[in-house]
C-alpha cells in the first residue's frame, strides 16, 4: 500500500513539473515589446556576427538553425530558431524572448548587449523564406568536390593576408569555392581577436583578401601567430590553417616581474615586503632559541631547588 501512494505521488510529481515546463514555453510577450523594430539591417556584417554570437550563446541547446539538431532535453527540447514556425514571430517578439527567457530558457538581458541581441535576430532572419532580407551575399551554389584545400599567401610590404579555398571537382577540375565565410584570427594574451573585416567571403575565384591592421603590435619582430579558418564547418569539415606572420607592430614588451611589485622576484619586490620578512623570520627564529634556552635552564633550575 505504501509504495503504491509513493508511485502514485512520483506520477503527480513529473506531471506537475511536465504542465510547469511545457507552460513556460508559452509566453505571453507584452504589445508593447511586439511594437520594437530591429534598428541594425541585415547586412553581411551584421549577420555574420548574429552568427558568431549564435555559435557561442545558443547554438549548445538550440543547434544549427533549420537542421532540427537541438539538445534534446526532456519534457520540452529547445526550438529550432531556424523553423518558420517560430520565424513567423516579428523581432520585437524574439528580441523580448531572448532578454527575458522564461523556464528552461536563460534570461540575456544582462549578458548580451542590445546589438548583439539584434544581430542574432539578422541571423535567424536570414533563414525566413517569406520575409524579404538585405544580403549582400548571394546564395551562391558550389559544385560538389572533393580535397578541399585552405592556402595562404602573406603579402609583408602592405600587411596584407590572402586565402583561397578550391575543391576538386568529378571531373578532376580544381575550382573555387564562392560565398564561403573565412575568419581572420589573431592569437592575443586571452584568445583571439577577429581581424577578418566587414566583408570576408570568398569572390568567385575561392579568393578572400583582408587588410591587417597597421597598428596591431606583435612581438619584437613583429611576429603574430594567425589561425584562418572555414567559419561554418558543417559543410566542408574543420578547415584551418595557423601561421606565424611578420604583420603586427614590433614590440618590446614589458616583463611585469621586471619591476617592483607583489608579484615581483626576491630582486624586485617591494621593501617593505623585504623587510617585513625578514624581520618576522627574525622574530620567529628568536622566540624559538628563547624557549630551547629556557627549556635547556630548567634541568638547573631544579637541580638548584633540589
Amino acid at each position: 500500500m505504501k509504495n503504491t501512494i509513493k508511485n502514485i505521488a512520483a506520477l503527480l510529481l513529473i506531471f506537475v513539473f511536465s504542465g510547469s515546463m511545457a507552460n513556460a514555453q508559452d509566453w505571453i510577450v507584452p504589445a508593447s515589446a511586439k511594437k520594437k523594430q530591429n534598428p541594425y539591417e541585415a547586412t553581411s556584417k551584421n549577420i555574420s556576427s548574429g552568427k558568431k554570437i549564435y555559435n557561442i550563446q545558443c547554438k549548445s541547446c538550440h543547434g544549427d538553425p533549420t537542421m532540427a539538431n537541438m539538445l534534446p532535453l526532456a519534457p520540452v527540447a529547445p526550438t529550432d530558431l531556424g523553423a518558420q514556425n517560430f520565424l513567423v514571430q516579428n523581432d520585437g517578439e524574439i528580441f523580448y524572448k531572448v532578454n527575458k527567457g522564461k523556464g528552461a530558457m536563460p534570461a540575456f538581458e544582462k549578458t548580451l548587449s542590445d546589438e548583439d541581441k539584434w544581430m542574432v535576430i539578422n541571423f535567424l532572419r536570414s533563414f525566413d523564406r517569406n520575409k524579404q532580407v538585405k544580403q549582400q551575399v548571394a546564395e551562391i551554389k558550389n559544385p560538389e568536390v572533393t580535397d578541399v584545400k585552405l592556402e595562404l599567401k602573406v603579402d609583408d610590404a602592405d600587411k596584407k593576408m590572402l586565402a583561397k579555398l578550391s575543391g576538386v571537382t568529378n571531373k578532376g577540375q580544381r575550382v573555387g569555392l564562392q560565398g564561403i565565410e573565412m575568419s581572420f584570427l589573431v592569437k592575443r594574451s586571452f584568445g583571439y581577436l577577429d581581424v577578418s573585416g566587414e566583408d570576408p567571403y570568398t569572390n568567385e575565384k575561392g579568393d578572400v583578401q583582408i587588410q591587417f591592421p597597421k597598428d596591431l603590435p606583435g612581438d619584437r619582430e613583429g611576429q603574430v601567430n594567425m589561425l584562418v579558418k572555414v567559419t561554418d564547418d558543417a559543410f566542408y569539415g574543420k578547415l584551418e590553417e595557423a601561421r606565424v606572420v611578420t604583420l603586427g607592430v614590433p614590440t618590446d614588451p614589458v616583463n611585469p616581474l621586471d619591476e617592483r611589485a607583489m608579484w615581483g622576484t626576491s630582486a624586485n619586490a617591494p621593501i617593505w615586503i623585504i623587510v617585513t620578512y625578514v624581520g618576522g623570520v627574525i622574530a620567529i627564529w628568536s622566540i624559538i632559541f628563547l624557549v630551547l634556552f629556557q627549556l635547556i635552564k630548567l634541568p638547573k633550575l631544579a637541580k638548584g631547588k633540589d
